[in-house]
């Protein structure tokens, strides 16, 4: 269990990254901390049922945020790879073919 855990935070160079590991600690403090806050009475304006129905949309937000910013550190890297190596920045992909569209006469 462990051991996939820490190849889940490390990223494709085998050491552990920050946006891993920070979106690891952030989601597992939702999960933990904010139920038993509620129990023990520390957080007073909400109950238990409010938070269970709030809590997918939070999860899916902490996971959402954790993978857009390492899919976006990712993407920047192999940008950062590809000009490095060939000295040319990456073009963005065109637009697709252009239809070309048929005016109507107006009548």
């Amino acid at each position: 269990m462990m051991k996939g855990l820490s190849n889940a935070l490390r990223g494709i160079g085998g050491e552990f990254e920050v946006q891993r590991v920070l979106g690891a600690i952030g989601t597992l403090t939702y999960t933990a901390v904010v139920p038993a806050f509620i129990a023990l009475g520390i957080i007073k304006d909400t109950s238990v049922t409010e938070f269970c129905l709030a809590y997918p949309g939070g999860l899916a937000a902490c996971i959402g945020a954790t993978a857009g910013a390492i899919a976006l550190k990712d993407r920047q890297v192999a940008i950062a790879k590809v000009t490095a190596e060939t000295g040319a920045v990456p073009a963005p992909p065109p637009a697709g073919p252009k239809v070309p569209v048929e005016e109507k006469a107006d009548a």
